[in-house]
């Protein structure tokens, strides 16, 4: 009998045949494995590091002059815009520049004799929301100490001969105009600080930690100073909260407020909320204050959670919010910051020493956000929340509350210890 003729070689072909689909089916599965495994795999940066100060100043230059440029820029389009659409002659073009970037940091403006201090503090939260996006995305792979060295020294280069283009503009513009230069510290200091508050919130936290072990800091210090800017921002944002719950039902007085302009027009309310807009962060932070027992203060009187003044005010459609008269049950709203105090420690579980630093950084963030917030506006004195005030206020309510939290958990571990769980019963016949 010939091979072909043969009954058991039709199931052995078949057998074969199986066997190569199968094996092309694993070889499959395996190259399809592989290259989800390699697409999930983080990409590596394949660029060369700069080594030499010339190689990082132009490699990190590209990532500091961008906010700067969008700044920059930003200031010349839409000074140039407002100068079309109010009808003022150009020769202004320098004047207005030079004080749209200047107060867009924070710096105080002066014109005809008055002077506004109590800047709008919207740009100023832009221009260190911008930085630290830029600053992100330059120390997005591995760095040295020398690349960072090299990226903060342009991030505050670059805004620092800025200003002082804009400051001259600004004198310059002093000596035919009615307007007067601010004084060069603050021309300078406050974008420069505005820059390395951006170029601060910019570093991971990875990062953070990498140089406190390289110049022996504990990494407690830094663990503290993340959880005082998460309870800042949450405080900040119940600040907000409760200001526009304020506002909402003082809005026969904000109808009052508009009313008080009788030519306003469209174009006069589109300017008008602009400028609610940009005070928005200066009314959240005015707010924190009198919700953790301080003062808005304002024409030489203040108003808190258990006084107010009598001043009229301007007609700001957001100073309806500031009170008439103080109920006799206001201070309970002291009950908000607490309760997000507590909120934003409670997973962290502070030790006692952490407590301490973090009520230490928080107060730092108290000074700053209260030297920001308050200036003066004229006639009206000094309008804003006392920094130093402000600042010892959050240290005292952070750093106490955390030391109540660190006291609940380690009651709540001492119960545990004294009363262990029962051990499982052990099956009968063991």
């Amino acid at each position: 009998m010939s091979t072909n003729s043969n009954p058991r070689s039709a199931p052995s072909s078949r057998a074969r045949s199986d066997s190569r689909t199968r094996d092309r089916a694993a070889a499959r599965s395996r190259s399809k494995a592989r290259s989800q495994r390699a697409e999930r795999a983080p990409k590596r940066d394949n660029t060369k590091a700069p080594e030499t100060w010339q190689e990082r100043l132009r490699h990190y230059f590209a990532f500091a002059i961008v906010p700067n440029a969008v700044l920059a820029l930003g200031a010349v389009a839409v000074c140039f815009a407002v100068l079309l659409i109010g009808g003022w002659p150009l020769p202004y073009l320098p004047l207005t520049i030079g004080e749209f970037w200047l107060v867009g940091h924070g710096v105080p403006a002066t014109i005809d004799g008055v002077t506004l201090g109590a800047v709008p503090l919207l740009p100023a939260v832009g221009v260190v929301a911008l930085v630290a996006t830029r600053v992100r995305a330059a120390t997005e792979h591995r760095v040295s100490i020398l690349d960072l060295w090299a990226l903060l020294g342009l991030t505050l280069a670059i805004p620092l001969v800025l200003s002082a283009i804009a400051l001259f503009m600004v004198a310059d513009a002093s000596e035919v105009y009615a307007t007067s230069a601010p004084p060069a510290w603050q021309a300078l200091s406050y974008p420069l600080a505005l820059h390395f508050i951006g170029f601060c919130f910019g570093l991971r936290t990875v990062l953070w930690r990498a140089l406190a072990k390289r110049i022996s800091v504990p990494p407690m210090l830094i663990d503290a100073a993340l959880t005082a800017a998460d309870a800042t921002r949450n405080l900040l944002a119940a600040g907000g909260a409760v200001f526009l719950i304020l506002l909402a039902f003082n809005y026969q007085r904000v109808g009052e407020a508009i009313a008080s302009f009788p030519n306003l027009g469209a174009t006069g309310g589109v300017w008008l909320l602009l400028v609610c807009l940009l005070y928005l962060p200066n009314a959240a932070i005015a707010t924190l204050a009198v919700l953790l027992g301080g003062a808005f203060e304002y024409a030489g009187v203040a108003t808190s959670l258990f006084v107010t003044g009598n001043v009229a005010l301007p007609p700001l459609p957001l100073l309806a919010a500031v009170p008439a008269s103080v109920p006799a049950w206001a201070p309970v709203a002291m009950v908000i910051p607490a309760a997000v105090i507590v909120a934003s420690l409670w997973k962290v579980r502070p030790s006692a020493a952490t407590a301490g630093a973090i009520g230490a950084w928080s107060g730092v963030y108290g000074l700053v956000l209260g030297a920001l917030a308050s200036g003066v506006a004229g006639a009206y004195g000094t309008v804003g929340p006392t920094y130093w005030m402000l600042g010892g206020l959050m240290f005292a309510w952070v750093a106490v509350i955390a030391l109540l939290v660190w006291c609940v958990a380690w009651a709540r571990e001492c119960g545990v210890e004294k009363h262990p769980a029962p051990e499982a019963a052990k099956p009968e016949g063991d």
